[in-house]
């Protein structure tokens, strides 16, 4: 038994409402200058709430047409990646640390990372997911922050399960950082320390259920 019929429906409706009202108030948001350059905001997708959430680090150009995450290339080799972890996207929250795609897809700076990051906190409240995995450094260091867990480097935290513990329920939530997928677009060998960081994730996973 998988323990869904014990859900209470009425909790879930209100906090898939609740996360539309915060899409709405990100689409209105003008904290940082991205608001200046962006076609659309990128709140993220998938079911609410969800046992897992993945955060990469700003929508690039598709996303920010689309108003959706990871559609792109980086979409696709993630699509895959789930795939491989017996996963789909169907069942998982993906969305980014910064919410609006930077200019030149650089990477997003300390001060839009800290204006989006409320957002951020906010999402994984209404999700409840009991894994969270960063892809990337920027996002790694943005959830490890979020939590003040000490963060050496993203190759000494990347690949492990981090556990913390929140609110007056003490929550377990278990942190995996993970290579972003777009890696392997512009360095097709990095697809294979890719796939085995989701190889890890998929054992993880396993192994806490």
């Amino acid at each position: 038994m998988d323990g869904t019929g014990d859900r209470d429906e009425g909790a879930d409706m209100s906090s898939t409402v609740s996360m539309d009202q915060l899409g709405q108030r990100i689409a209105a948001c003008t904290l940082c200058p991205l608001a200046l350059s962006r076609i659309r905001t990128v709140p993220g997708e998938g079911p609410v709430p969800s046992a897992y959430l993945f955060v990469g680090e700003a929508p690039g150009r598709t996303e920010d047409e689309t108003g959706r995450p990871f559609v792109g290339r980086a979409g696709k080799i993630l699509s895959d990646l789930l795939a491989s972890c017996s996963l789909s996207r169907d069942e998982v929250f993906i969305t980014s640390v910064v919410k609006c795609r930077p200019p030149g897809n650089r990477a997003p700076r300390r001060e839009e990372i800290n204006s989006c990051l409320p957002y951020l906190e906010e999402q994984v409240s209404l999700l409840s997911p009991r894994f969270i995995v960063p892809m990337g450094r920027h996002a790694t260091m943005a959830l490890f922050g979020m939590y003040m867990l000490p963060f050496p480097s993203f190759g000494d935290v990347r690949g492990r399960e981090h556990v913390v513990r929140e609110g007056e329920s003490r929550q377990e939530r278990i942190i995996v950082p993970v290579l972003h997928p777009a890696v392997a677009t512009h360095n097709p060998p990095a697809r294979w320390d890719l796939e085995s960081d989701f190889q890890k994730l998929a054992r993880i996973i396993h192994s806490s259920r």
